[in-house]
């Protein structure tokens, strides 16, 4: 399974001396297998910056996703991998209509 990253609603607050720090953003981890995709993602705070810091302006989304990474852990990360992985070929997440798994419609009126 191939995995990429994406980051999703970044909140931040200010301070007397920075502006828009990032206090918490959501993960999303997706792992790419065939012509399938599955999708975990996880809201994250981070701690208080230390040292330098990176005005917002500035920031990065390939930086704020090795933040995050950091701050979920190498074993979480691997974690949520495994849990992406055990979805392939599990016929609760596959897109063929089940009991266990049916299809949401809508009516057209």
């Amino acid at each position: 399974m191939e995995f990429t990253y994406k980051i999703s609603n970044i909140k931040v607050y200010s301070t007397n001396s920075k502006i828009d720090i990032i206090k918490e953003a959501t993960l999303h981890i997706i792992g790419t297998e065939g012509d399938q995709t599955y999708e975990n993602f996880l809201p994250l705070e981070l701690a208080e910056p230390s040292g330098s810091f990176t005005e917002f302006s500035n920031v990065t989304e390939s930086q704020v996703q090795e933040w995050l990474k950091g701050t979920l852990g190498e074993e979480q990360l691997a974690a949520n991998k495994e849990g992406l992985e055990s979805m392939v070929n599990n016929s609760m997440f596959s897109n063929t209509a089940t009991r266990d798994n049916p299809e949401l419609k809508e009516l057209v009126t």
